[in-house]
């Protein structure tokens, strides 16, 4: 704006043109010369009386709600101020962003003529555009501080007064302004310096509580991570004393948290913590298994991992701590490997008389507490009512843990149950491994195929179904064994106790609530029921669309003995929808296996059912036999090799050998 112009202003007399015009020529603070002409393009009038926007009631309310912090870290600073300066005629204002006061303190007598001629009250809004430029709007606005002096000021009714304003700044924007104000008589070049001190002082008051704020909010966040955990976690400062414990920690210790801090870790437990040795020695360690007591003399159970913290040299000063009792790391395996049972009575199918005596039989196991021995043949479902059983019992939510004895080599099974310590034997895992007995423990234990157990493991079984207690392998500690045992097998046990394969004490033992699985050639009833369910499953399984099963089919289902039980039916449907390529399943989609076929027919004519005691004659112990000889023969009469070859144990292939 060219200076000169402001004499064309016709709101102005001459004789005030002419003393701003000088005024201007003479300035040397470019803030005052923009001020100005900022003024002018706003159209601010010279000759403007007081300010006449002013925030009160609710507003001014709201206004100093939205600005508390900031008056609240000035006032102390203000009120310093205030007391150096009142004497002098000054008084103290803050001002938010957009230039509104906030607060006002200082010399009564200026206060008053401020409040009477000029409205400098608190709401009052301080911006060029209701009361031209000043100290407190330029601040703001050239983000620096200022002084204005008399005739600097824009408006008339400011010529007799000086400003000196400083911004308060935070995180690189503009949050409020510090004035200073009297009269333009009064004017000292020192104002403005104390102004600049106050508002920085204010600025590292709000850096220094946000700081605080901060680092309080992240050490809760710290202590909310820390307590949210599944772990024990205790840290111990170089010289073994307790610096944190969370809850989880004390609980497992059996100690009071507010207590244990600032203890000695020694006066925590009753045994030597190991967390000494790590810093002793500087080195850590990750889960590693201990077995000790806590001060309530409780055995303890726990995975632990230490790790030492260093400073920025290098030196330790210190050591993290966090343990987590054994039944949640097995909780956690078992949820990973899908250690649950799976089906309940609900998903079991049949209708028939002595099917429904052997659910009802299965129901009663499920209220009751004592070991279950399941007998029948392979595929009539004994592991699905062990899963059932398990599910309707009061260990429900707890593991149920499937071993099948028949599967697991000789010299593998007791560790398979059991467990090892680490070091055991050659080839063992470093730090040791639960066995089955347990990662069960609150559970059931499905012993599958009981019958196939060696004689010496049988002993060990014994002990602890009696002891209710077992040892790992290589390890002197002692578990205790809170499981309930379910088994099964396909052999009759009573023959096999007579034959001196089983022992007729563990056979006792086991034997408590017996149960008989039913063949399907004797619950044709279900076979109708079964083959639709199991059309539905499969269909879901190979996203086929067969939509049934020919009646003829169905007829010859209920003729033939289905000597692989309810596994041969699945298994037989599961390959006809495969192969079949209309709506439905004919004999054309069936197994030959299950017929006696004259190959002159092409349909059911001819097709006779093949017994129970043919198929096993000709597709199993017969086929069996000739493929054990085999082998043997192969391996010059090695049992152990024979057996690794046919994929069984050892104890199987000499049960055949006695059997054929």
């Amino acid at each position: 704006m060219n200076i000169e112009s402001l004499n064309n202003d016709t709101c102005l007399n001459s004789e005030l043109a002419y003393k701003q015009t000088d005024i201007l020529k003479s300035c040397k603070k470019p803030y005052v010369i923009s001020g100005w002409e900022r003024c002018k393009d706003k159209k601010v009038e010279r000759n403007c009386r007081a300010c006449l926007k002013i925030y009160e009631g609710k507003q001014l309310t709201e206004l100093l709600e939205q600005n508390k912090d900031l008056i609240k870290f000035s006032k102390v600073f203000m009120e310093n101020l205030s007391s150096l300066v009142k004497d002098s005629g000054f008084v103290v204002v803050l001002a938010d962003s957009k230039a509104r006061i906030l607060e006002v303190m200082g010399n009564e007598r200026i206060l008053k003529d401020f409040l009477h001629n000029l409205n400098f009250v608190k709401g009052a809004c301080w911006d060029e555009e209701h009361v031209g430029n000043t100290a407190i709007s330029t601040a703001i606005i050239e983000r620096q501080p200022v002084q204005i002096c008399g005739p600097e000021h824009y408006c008339e009714l400011h010529r007799n007064w000086t400003c000196s304003a400083a911004p308060i700044i935070w995180d690189g924007e503009v949050i409020g302004v510090l004035n200073v104000s009297g009269l333009n008589r009064d004017v000292h070049p020192h104002t403005l310096g104390m102004v600049v001190a106050a508002a920085h002082a204010i600025e590292t008051e709000i850096k220094t509580e946000k700081a605080k704020n901060e680092l309080m909010i992240k050490n809760k966040l710290q202590d909310a991570l820390v307590e949210s955990m599944s772990d024990g976690v205790l840290l111990v400062d170089k010289n073994g004393y307790v610096g944190f414990i969370n809850e989880i920690g004390a609980d497992i210790l059996g100690v009071n948290r507010t207590n244990a801090i600032g203890k000695h870790i020694t006066e925590l437990v009753d045994f030597r913590p190991v967390v000494l040795e790590v810093l002793r020695t500087g080195v850590g360690y990750v889960d590693k298994e201990f077995i000790v007591k806590n001060t309530k003399g409780n055995t303890i159970h726990f995975i632990k991992t230490a790790v030492p913290i260093r400073d920025e040299n290098g030196e330790l000063v210190g050591v993290v701590d966090t343990f987590r009792k054994i039944q949640r790391v097995q909780k956690m395996v078992n949820d990973m490997v899908g250690a649950y049972a799976k089906f309940t009575f609900d998903d079991i199918i049949g209708n028939d008389d002595k099917f429904k005596e052997c659910i009802r039989l299965a129901k009663i196991a499920a209220e009751s507490s004592s070991n279950v021995l399941i007998q029948g043949e392979s595929g009539t479902g004994k592991e699905l009512l062990a899963h059932a059983i398990h599910s309707s019992s009061s260990r429900r939510k707890e593991p149920f843990i499937t071993i099948n004895c028949a599967a697991i080599p000789r010299e593998l099974i007791e560790s398979e149950l059991f467990g090892y310590q680490g070091g055991a034997f050659t080839g063992a895992f470093k730090n040791g491994r639960s066995g089955k007995f347990e990662l069960a423990n609150g559970g059931t234990i499905f012993l599958d195929e009981i019958g196939e157990m060696p004689l010496d493991m049988q002993v060990k079984l014994l002990r602890v179904i009696q002891e209710k207690q077992f040892n790992r392998i290589g390890g002197s500690n002692i578990f205790n064994a809170d499981v309930r045992i379910i088994c099964a097998t396909n052999k009759n046990l009573y023959e096999e106790c007579n034959n001196g394969n089983f022992r007729w004490d563990l056979y006792y033992r086991l034997n408590v609530l017996s149960i008989e699985t039913v063949p399907l050639r004797d619950r044709t009833s279900s076979i109708i029921e079964l083959s639709e369910y199991f059309v539905q499953k499969i269909n879901k399984k190979l996203n086929k669309r067969v939509k049934g099963i020919d009646k003829s089919v169905l007829d010859y289902f209920l003729e033939y003995d289905w000597p692989g039980n309810v596994r041969e039916l699945e298994n037989t449907i599961e390959r006809a929808i495969n192969v079949c390529e209309g709506e439905k399943i004919t004999h054309k989609d069936l197994p030959k296996s299950i017929f006696k076929v004259d190959d002159t027919n092409n349909d059911f004519a001819g097709k006779t059912v093949r017994s129970a005691e043919d198929y096993k004659i000709e597709s199993l112990e017969e086929l069996e036999m000739r493929q054990i000889l085999k082998v043997m023969k192969l391996t010059d009469g090695n049992i152990s090799r024979s057996a690794a070859v046919l994929k069984t144990s050892r104890n199987t292939i000499y049960n055949k050998i006695k059997k054929y």
